[in-house]
């Protein structure tokens, strides 16, 4: 992990960054969020995009780039409840799984 300068955990040191299909395991699968498919978008670059920042989002807050917000404002029709540290067990266990973390 890496640390904060008053020594509280920051993030993940990553192996290597999450995929697409990774990220949205963990938005989807593993918090619950629903994400938008390509009939939410208007066109296919807005999908992309959205793809895009899902897929930025996720690894910048798994590296502790990022606050809780980021990936809670994916969830704006879902419960406004904190992530919660009960919500990074299932998380750590599929990182350590696919081997992006030790």
């Amino acid at each position: 992990m890496t640390m904060e300068t008053n020594g509280f955990p920051k993030g993940f040191i990553l192996k290597r960054d999450l995929n697409l299909r990774e990220a949205k395991h963990i938005l989807r699968d593993l918090l619950g969020i629903e994400l938008r498919t390509i009939e939410d978008c208007y066109d296919t670059e807005e999908y992309q995009d959205q793809n895009k920042e899902y897929l930025d989002t996720v690894n910048r807050w798994l590296k502790g780039e990022l606050e809780d917000d980021s990936i809670a404002d994916f969830a704006f029709d879902c419960s406004d409840e904190q992530l919660g540290l009960m919500n990074m067990i299932p998380i750590v266990a599929y990182l350590k799984k696919k081997g992006i973390i030790d």
